[in-house]
């Protein structure tokens, strides 16, 4: 996708170059928390949460060495070219392959852009994927849409980061804005042709990428999932209702721009006991797409409160859902918990077509003991993990059917230079 990559570029440089030329100091919070996942639900390395969590927490950990030991310009530049041949596609096609792995099927993630400008997962024969599509379409569908979900909830942990005070906006600015970018060129830009060269089949069916353009293969499947297979889909392939979809998927994804990083008004209460941010999303998801609403709350310096609404759609019936989050709550000066509740009504077996829905929900619980401490107050965590969700879709979680999961994990909390 050459002429998609040279875009992506240019706006990601531009951001670059007004970072460069506007900010020239950093401020850091003291104490940073650096959580990491060691074994997650399903126990197979790695799951995308714990792939994003533990990417999340390396990346602002070794910017922030970064940052203390050279110059800040010098630090934007070295994010900067990492993030743009490396890192962005490297979470990207790992949610990919997250999936795949969850389902008891071998890839290998190739997360380099090749001479088409074009990063892969393959490894897959068409019979394997053929196999699902005709036994397990949400999970087929959501081969393709992974990687922007996992590109869309990282950013959704960085929102959590900066609002509710974790982490400094200028540690994680480039890469947010990078995936904000990666998920604004895969479906707004989409729906221009000339900027999407047409994709040919590898001879090597294990050559080939899993399924070529995100975006134009979930379509086409959703739509005809009985047709012929072929993995690479282009624009030309796409049917006139299908492109009417396109449209919807590439006006909607604009959503993502109504962030309270990005836009000052949405910060809306700024008070001594409470501080109230608004933000909305968007991105596709196995049976269709669905839009947020994400309020974020900090009261009393004490609560953090994450509440979202959600609209699901399929081809042409909407379903409700949302949830709400408390985050990193100090419950004793050796405990700290995160609770989390979703409910859902979604279309009935994750259906395309249905107008029936399912009702369904989800609870998470993570526990925190510190059990050692220095005398730099520098000090480490024993994390607990507890997650139940009943049959459906819920980002992040790559499980779709009924599902209890355990996850263990470590903190490590460190005193940052200022």
């Amino acid at each position: 996708m050459k002429k998609l990559i040279v875009a992506f570029f240019t706006l990601i440089s531009s951001v670059c170059i007004f970072a460069l030329n506007v900010n020239d100091s950093i401020n850091f919070s003291k104490k940073m928390s650096y959580p990491i996942i060691i074994q997650d639900s399903p126990a197979k390395l790695f799951t995308m949460r714990q792939f994003n969590q533990n990417y999340l927490s390396s990346y602002s950990f070794l910017s922030h060495q970064l940052y203390n030991n050279f110059p800040k310009k010098f630090g934007y530049l070295v994010q900067y070219f990492s993030e743009l041949f490396f890192l962005l596609p490297l979470t990207h096609e790992e949610g990919h392959r997250s999936i795949l792995t969850s389902l008891n099927i071998g890839s290998i993630s190739q997360p380099y852009y090749n001479k088409e400008g074009a990063a892969y997962v393959k490894g897959v024969p068409d019979s394997g994927l053929k196999y699902l599509r005709d036994n397990d379409l949400p999970d087929f569908i959501r081969l393709h849409t992974s990687g922007l979900e996992s590109d869309y909830m990282l950013n959704n942990r960085i929102e959590e980061l900066v609002i509710f005070g974790f982490e400094s906006k200028k540690i994680l600015n480039l890469d947010y804005l990078a995936r904000k970018i990666n998920i604004f060129s895969y479906y707004t830009l989409s729906m221009y042709p000339s900027l999407i060269p047409k994709l040919k089949e590898e001879s090597n069916e294990l050559e080939r990428d899993i399924v070529g353009h995100d975006v134009y293969g979930a379509i086409k499947n959703l739509y005809r999932p009985n047709i012929p297979f072929y993995r690479y889909t282009n624009y030309d392939d796409l049917t006139t209702e299908e492109l009417n979809f396109l449209k919807r998927v590439g006006n909607r994804a604009l959503l993502n721009l109504a962030s309270p990083l990005f836009l000052k008004p949405l910060n809306i209460i700024k008070k001594n006991k409470i501080k109230v941010s608004l933000g909305m999303g968007y991105t596709m998801c196995p049976f269709g797409d669905f839009i947020d609403e994400n309020i974020f709350v900090i009261y009393n310096q004490k609560y953090n409160l994450h509440a979202y609404l959600r609209q699901y759609e399929n081809r042409n019936t909407w379903f409700m859902g949302g949830g709400l989050s408390l985050v990193d709550y100090q419950i004793s000066p050796k405990f700290k918990t995160t609770i989390a509740g979703h409910l859902w009504n979604q279309p009935q077996n994750l259906d395309f077509n249905t107008s029936n829905s399912q009702f369904g929900g989800s609870g998470d619980l993570l526990l925190k003991y510190i059990f050692l401490e220095n005398q730099s107050n520098n000090s480490m965590s024993i994390d607990l993990g507890l997650n139940y969700k009943t049959f459906g879709f819920l980002p992040e979680e790559v499980i779709m059917k009924e599902h209890f999961g355990v996850r263990i994990g470590v903190t490590v909390n460190v005193i940052q230079k200022k």
